[in-house]
């Protein structure tokens, strides 16, 4: 990545020659002498997940259905329970790692751009009502005070696309549940920015419900937002308005895709946010799953970047589409 000095200075060069000619200013400060860059947060001693709680679940997932169907999932568990998955570590599950890229693959300019971005798109006053902090190893750099991650950038854009492309104001008031919803990221952001939004998550790898349970009851948001392990997913009657699925069923083989695919129909999922990790959307193989998504009556409404400006989608990093589908 270079040192800090080299940083600073390819960071100023993309702020000061790019930013301002693509009409981007950052409350009139570019300079990235201005800029307190990759801001190193305290070490994370503080171990939140239960581990008896994770080796419980480990055990019911391995014993259900979908277990039969995962052993080709880049998320499979295995058959011998570990305490980690993958690079997941328990004291740093917000850091660069499987849930969340962040530096890899890119610099410190692409960060400070795809923040500035975030903020210049903050349309509904987001930032107003969420925050980084910095925990559990998240990679941040910190720009007028404000301190930055991918998690908080790519939670603005995508409730921002949201709030777009829903009725005029309705995301307040939707039954929501994030679908391969990994730490929690997104239930997280959307707890902090809803006041009346009734939120679930679920996800079909352990490590992942035992994390995003205590994360959230970190956030002092479990009485908002309702995680289901995989069992509480089969027997749940509920309907939905909304469902999220953020790099999530891109890594899924297309059987499981289509079984919660078939799942959010029971449900009466009324809309279905996809954000792939290749466009298609389609899974990390390739397959196109839009015949699968048509098939199940979901008729694309929305589409975007993650940064819609096709120079500014060159110089950020982690670009994605973004796809909002209604059910007819």
């Amino acid at each position: 990545m270079g040192n800090l000095s080299s940083i600073k200075k390819n960071a100023g060069f993309l702020l000061e020659r790019k930013l301002q000619s693509y009409g981007l200013t950052w409350k009139g400060r570019s300079s990235a002498a201005q800029l307190s860059l990759l801001e190193e947060q305290p070490p994370s001693e503080l171990q939140i997940v239960d581990l008896d709680e994770y080796q419980s679940l480990w055990h019911a997932y391995a014993n259900h259905p979908l277990s039969k169907v995962a052993v080709t999932d880049i998320w499979y568990q295995g058959t011998e329970f570990k305490d980690s998955l993958k690079d997941i570590n328990l004291k740093k599950f917000r850091g660069d790692n499987a849930y969340v890229w962040q530096l890899k693959s890119h610099d410190i300019s692409s960060f400070v751009i795809s923040a500035l971005f975030a903020e210049r798109s903050d349309s509904y006053g987001l930032l107003t009502r969420t925050r980084e902090d910095g925990d559990f190893g998240a990679q941040c750099i910190r720009i007028g005070g404000r301190l930055w991650s991918r998690d908080l950038i790519d939670s603005v854009m995508e409730i921002t696309f949201l709030s777009d492309h829903l009725p005029s104001g309705s995301l307040d008031s939707l039954r929501i549940i994030d679908v391969g919803s990994g730490y929690g990221r997104l239930l997280h952001r959307l707890a902090d920015t809803t006041q009346n939004a009734t939120l679930y998550g679920a996800d079909g790898v352990a490590l992942s419900t035992a994390i995003c349970r205590a994360y959230i009851r970190h956030q002092d948001q479990d009485a908002r937002v309702t995680v289901l392990s995989l069992a509480e997913v089969d027997d749940f009657t509920e309907d939905f308005d909304l469902a999220t699925n953020v790099h999530s069923f891109s890594e899924m083989p297309l059987e499981i895709v289509v079984r919660w695919l078939d799942w959010l129909v029971e449900r009466k999922v009324r809309y279905l946010f996809i954000v792939p990790n290749k466009p298609g959307p389609a899974l990390i193989d390739g397959t196109v799953f839009m015949p699968q998504l048509i098939e199940r009556g979901f008729e694309l409404v929305g589409r975007r970047e993650k940064f819609d400006d096709p120079l500014i989608g060159k110089l950020a990093f982690h670009q994605n589409e973004f796809y909002l589908f209604a059910r007819r």
